[in-house]
């Protein structure tokens, strides 16, 4: 039995990588054949890699006396903390592009 579960987990490694390499490639494809859409993606990818940089920069690595016990790195506590700031910062940034939508339809009336 055990054995059926190890090469179903090994079918679903190689699914997944199949599924992975082919989203890369197709990603590539379009944009390599919509030129005019490639500058907003790579703008996009950027911003994202900004936040995650400023983020991990932003991130403390301060251990608390409390998470001494679970054995947490100061790695490991910067990599949390940069991980929440980064949701905190795209979170405010989804809502306001909500509000802003709606609001404008709002006013432009």
């Amino acid at each position: 039995m055990d054995n059926l579960i190890n090469i179903g987990i090994l079918v679903t490694y190689v699914m997944i990588g199949i599924a992975t390499l082919t989203i890369i490639v197709f990603g590539v494809k379009n944009i390599l054949s919509n030129t005019r859409n490639t500058k907003k993606t790579l703008y996009t990818i950027l911003g994202l890699f900004v936040i995650c940089v400023v983020s991990y920069l932003i991130a403390s690595d301060e251990v608390l006396q409390s998470y001494e016990k679970y054995k947490i790195s100061s790695t490991q506590s910067q990599n949390v903390g940069a991980g929440l700031i980064m949701f905190y910062i795209l979170s405010v940034l989804a809502i306001s592009a909500i509000l802003y939508a709606e609001l404008s339809k709002v006013f432009s009336k």
